[in-house]
C-alpha cells in the first residue's frame, strides 16, 4: 500500500460529523491479531483479510468518534504497529479497523478501539512527558519511565488494565512546540497499570510524550 492510501484512511478516520452525538451508545473492544475479542461491551469483530477488521455494533455509531491504538489485551508488549479506524460507508453500525506494519503494508495486529458518544465518562486519562513525568490526568496516580521509550501509567481503578480498553497518541503536554513523529503501542500491566511503548518512525524505541485514554464499561 502506498503512503497516500494510508494517509487517506487516517484522514477518513478523523472526519467525524460535527453534529451532536445523539441517540448513540458508546463502547469499546480489545481484540487480538486474529480478531478474537478479548474483552469489550458486546461488539463483534470479523477478521476478513490481513490487517483488516470489521467491528459490528448494535446502535448507529457514525455520529461518534473513534480512537484506536495497536496493542495487546494482556501483558505482552507487541511489536510496533499502526492502527486506523473509519465508519463503514454502507453500514452505520460498523467500524472498520486497519492495522499496518512499519513497511506501511497491511499486517495483523491486536488493537484497542474506543467508540465515544454522548453522555459518557472515561475510566481515566493521562498526559505524560518524554521523561515519564505525569503532567496531568483523570484518575491517574503516577507515571514512570522504565527504559528508553518504555513507560507505565497507574490509575486509581485497580482493575482498569484487565477490564478496559485504552488508546494513546504521541503528543506534548504544553501549549508550545510539536512532538517528533512516532508510534505508540499499549499493553496491560498489573492492577491499574498500563504499559506504553513509544517508537520513532523506524520502529526504534525512543522517548516521546503521549496522551493515553481509558474507557471502562461505557
Amino acid at each position: 500500500m502506498k503512503n497516500t492510501a494510508l494517509l487517506s484512511i487516517v484522514f477518513a478516520a478523523a472526519v467525524v460529523p460535527m453534529a451532536a452525538f445523539a441517540g448513540t451508545i458508546s463502547g469499546f473492544v480489545v481484540a487480538g491479531s486474529d480478531g478474537k475479542v478479548i474483552r469489550g461491551t458486546g461488539y463483534q469483530v470479523t477478521h476478513f483479510a490481513t490487517g483488516q477488521y470489521e467491528i459490528d455494533t448494535i446502535p448507529d455509531v457514525h455520529s461518534c468518534a473513534y480512537s484506536v491504538t495497536a496493542g495487546s489485551g494482556d501483558t505482552t508488549v507487541p511489536a510496533p504497529a499502526i492502527a486506523t479506524a473509519v465508519g463503514r460507508r454502507e453500514n452505520h453500525t460498523a467500524v472498520m479497523v486497519a492495522t499496518y506494519g512499519l513497511d506501511k503494508q497491511y499486517a495483523d495486529a491486536g488493537f484497542h478501539l474506543i467508540v465515544q458518544c454522548a453522555g459518557t465518562t472515561p475510566g481515566g486519562a493521562a498526559v505524560v512527558d518524554p521523561d515519564g513525568t505525569l503532567v496531568r490526568g483523570v484518575f491517574a496516580n503516577s507515571a514512570t519511565r522504565t527504559g528508553t521509550g518504555a513507560y507505565t501509567v497507574t490509575f486509581a481503578n485497580s482493575v482498569l488494565a484487565s477490564t478496559c480498553a485504552y488508546t494513546a497518541g504521541i503528543g506534548l503536554s504544553g501549549t508550545l512546540g510539536v512532538s517528533d513523529p512516532g508510534f505508540v503501542n499499549v499493553a496491560s500491566g498489573g492492577g491499574g497499570t498500563i504499559v506504553v511503548r513509544t517508537y520513532d518512525t523506524h520502529g526504534n524505541a525512543t522517548d516521546l510524550g503521549f496522551h493515553v485514554y481509558a474507557a471502562c464499561a461505557l
